[in-house]
């Protein structure tokens, strides 16, 4: 009887070690897509500082098949990136607010293409433009891409980057 016993006890033991080794591949599993989908995300953009966006929107732009050039941290005029596809050079100033964006970015932009000799410029930010940017952008001829715009983007890059 105590042999019965001893080998349904070793039973349950090996059945407690195989949950939990499941257990754990699943939960591993869980925080790879968690992760996987936190690194392309919104939220994470929020989160960040200046640097770190203008670094992460050069990942995005490479990611989507551009060259890209990063002007100088301090002085740039106006254009954080240089992005290059098909001879053309697109400008981006970049905006990382937790308000919505005036015209003094559209401005700088508008300053930046000339000084860069770029054919064409945008402002890109994780929030919205107030109608004054907007008009002022219509006006010279600058592409605003605001966080609807910049969401699409994102999921282009996420899927791009699956390749």
């Amino acid at each position: 009887m105590y042999n019965i016993c001893a080998k349904n006890n070793s039973i349950d033991k090996w059945q407690i070690l195989f949950f939990a080794v499941l257990i754990a591949i699943i939960l591993i599993c869980l925080v790879y897509l968690l992760v996987k989908k936190y690194k392309w995300s919104l939220f994470r953009i929020d989160r960040m500082n200046g640097h770190d966006f203008e670094e992460f929107m050069k990942t995005v732009y490479k990611t989507l098949g551009y060259k890209v050039e990063q002007t100088k941290k301090s002085g740039d005029q106006g254009i954080d990136l240089i992005i290059k596809k098909h001879f053309k050079k697109t400008g981006i100033q970049l905006k990382r607010y937790s308000n919505s964006v005036g015209n003094s970015a559209v401005q700088e932009a508008v300053a930046g293409k000339k000084f860069y000799k770029l054919d064409r410029v945008c402002v890109l930010t994780n929030r919205s433009f107030t109608k004054s940017a907007i008009e002022l952008a219509k006006a010279n001829k600058v592409e605003l891409i605001d966080r609807e715009d910049l969401k699409k983007l994102l999921k282009k890059a996420k899927k791009k980057g699956r390749k």
